[in-house]
Formats: C-alpha cells, sequence, structure tokens
C-alpha cells in the first residue's frame, strides 16, 4: 500500500504558502519508513482541498513506482512493462 500525507497551510502571501507547502513536504518525506527512494518513488498529489483559512494538501507515495533505464528504453522501442 502507498503512504499517504496531509499537510495543512495556513492562508498568506503566495510565495510564503509554497515556502511553507515546501518545509511541510520535505518534512513529511523525511520522518516515513520505509524512507523516501527518490530514484524509485514517486510524490504524487492526491487531494486539495481550499477554505477560508487556507489549503490541505493529500500527498501519497507510490512506491517503486519509477521505470528502470531498461524499461524505459523497452518502451521506446514499442514493447510493454508488466
Amino acid at each position: 500500500m502507498d503512504d499517504v500525507f496531509d499537510i495543512s497551510v495556513g492562508k498568506d502571501k503566495r510565495a510564503e504558502m509554497v515556502k511553507m507547502a515546501s518545509e511541510k513536504i520535505r518534512s513529511a518525506l523525511l520522518s516515513v519508513i520505509p524512507p523516501f527512494n527518490h530514484k524509485k518513488d514517486v510524490l504524487r498529489l492526491g487531494q486539495y482541498n481550499r477554505d477560508r483559512d487556507g489549503i490541505t494538501l493529500r500527498y501519497e507515495i507510490m512506491r517503486d513506482a519509477r521505470l528502470s533505464d531498461s524499461d524505459k528504453k523497452g518502451l521506446r522501442a514499442g514493447r510493454t512493462v508488466s
């Protein structure tokens, strides 16, 4: 099963909201077990909710979701990955 985490960012200037969201995402990724693997895992925004106080974002970590280099070459050659 994929890991899921939520972050909430209070309403502020757009640049500050992006900065706060980035820090919270980084902190969440550092705390997941097993650790987030930049080479194999994919981080995907699953849900976005906005209210008058700010936004709530739900992210999903999809484990081993990236294609290997050999799989990418096979796809370019017209083969499918199973």
